[in-house]
C-alpha cells in the first residue's frame, strides 16, 4: 500500500512526453494521497477536511473517467461505481455543513422577533448532521471502502502495460473531448426559465470538465488557464443556486414534519421567500455567465492547444 503514504502537498506537474498510461496512475495516485491525508479529520466532523474528502474523491472519479480508454474496463467501472457509493456518504455531511453556513448567513437577515424562533431550526440540523457524520464513519470502516482503497493503491503503484506508450500530449484532446462535449450538451439545453435540476446538471458537467482540465494544466498555455478561471467562475455561481435550492427543499422537509414547533414554521417560511429569490438571482446568473463562456469559444481553443503542443515542431524534432 506504498500509494498511500502522506506525501507533502505539491501540485501535479504531467509532460506532453509522459507516458499516457503512466500519467493515468501518477494522477490516481496523487489524489488517492489526498484522500488519505484528509480522511482522519473528516471523520471527526471538520468542515473544511470534509469538503477535501468530498473533492478528492470527485477528482479520482474525474481521473477514471478521463483516462477511461486507457484504463482496464473493470477495473475503472468498479471503482468508479464504488467512488459514487462512498461520495454519497461525503456529500451528505458536505451538503448538511453548506446547508448551515446557508441558513446562518439568511437567519440574520430576517426580521428579529422571526429570528428568536429559529432555535428549532438549528437543533434539528444538527442532530441531522451528527447522524449522518455517523454514518459517513460507518461508510469509511465498510470493508467495501477499505477494498476500493486499496485497489486504487495497487493500481496506481502498477507498471504501465506494454504496447500502450501513447504520450499524454498526443492523446490529450481526444480523452478531454468528451468532458467538452457534455457541458456544451447540458448548457444548451437551458431556456431562460431553467429548472434547478438543469442548472444542477450544468453545474456537475462544469466541474468534471475543470477538474479534467486541471490535471491536463500544464500541458497548455493561455486558453487553458482563462478557461479554468471561467468555469469556475461559473461553477460558483451556480454552486450557490443550488445552496439555495437544497437549502429550500430542506426548510420544506422541516415544515412538514410533524410535531415541529409551530413558532418555527414562520421563520422557515421567511427562510424559503429570501432564499428564493436568491436562487432566481444565481440562477440569471449563471445562464448570463454560461452564455458569456459559450460565445468566446474558449472550449474549443483549449482543445485546439492542446493539440498544438501535443507534438514538437518538426524543425526542432529534427534538431
Amino acid at each position: 500500500m506504498t500509494a498511500l503514504r502522506v506525501p507533502q502537498r505539491v501540485g501535479l506537474v504531467l509532460s506532453p512526453d509522459d507516458g499516457a498510461a503512466v500519467a493515468a496512475r501518477v494522477v490516481v495516485r496523487f489524489h488517492l494521497r489526498a484522500f488519505v491525508r484528509v480522511e482522519p479529520a473528516a471523520r471527526a466532523g471538520e468542515v473544511e477536511p470534509v469538503h477535501q474528502l468530498r473533492v478528492a474523491t470527485r477528482r479520482l472519479r474525474t481521473a477514471l473517467r478521463l483516462f477511461a480508454p486507457l484504463l482496464p474496463a473493470r477495473f475503472a467501472a468498479a471503482a468508479h461505481r464504488d467512488l459514487a457509493w462512498l461520495a454519497t456518504a461525503i456529500g451528505a455531511v458536505r451538503d448538511l455543513d453548506v446547508l448551515g453556513e446557508t441558513l446562518r448567513k439568511q437567519a440574520g437577515r430576517v426580521d428579529p422577533e422571526l429570528r428568536r424562533e429559529v432555535g428549532p431550526l438549528g437543533v434539528a440540523l444538527h442532530e441531522q448532521h451528527e447522524r449522518t457524520l455517523a454514518e459517513l464513519g460507518a461508510t469509511l470502516d465498510a470493508k467495501r471502502s477499505r477494498r476500493l482503497l486499496e485497489r486504487l493503491a495497487v493500481f496506481a503503484d502498477s507498471r504501465a502495460p506494454v504496447g500502450r506508450g501513447a504520450r499524454l500530449g498526443d492523446v490529450a484532446p481526444d480523452l478531454l473531448r468528451p468532458q467538452v462535449r457534455a457541458v456544451v450538451r447540458a448548457g444548451r439545453r437551458l431556456g431562460p426559465d431553467a429548472a434547478p435540476p438543469d442548472l444542477h446538471r450544468l453545474r456537475i458537467r462544469v466541474k468534471r470538465l475543470r477538474y479534467a482540465v486541471e490535471t491536463l494544466r500544464s500541458l497548455g498555455d493561455r486558453s487553458v488557464r482563462e478557461v479554468l478561471v471561467r468555469l469556475e467562475r461559473l461553477q460558483d455561481t451556480l454552486g450557490k443556486g443550488q445552496d439555495a435550492a437544497t437549502a429550500i427543499a430542506w426548510l420544506r422537509a422541516y415544515a412538514a414534519t410533524r410535531g415541529v414547533p409551530a413558532a418555527s414554521l414562520l421563520p422557515a417560511g421567511a427562510l424559503i421567500q429570501a432564499l428564493a429569490r436568491r436562487a432566481r438571482r444565481r440562477r440569471r446568473r449563471g445562464l448570463k455567465a454560461w452564455r458569456r463562456l459559450e460565445r468566446t469559444r474558449l472550449l474549443e481553443s483549449v482543445l485546439k492547444e492542446l493539440a498544438a503542443a501535443a507534438s514538437p515542431p518538426r524543425e526542432a524534432a529534427r534538431a
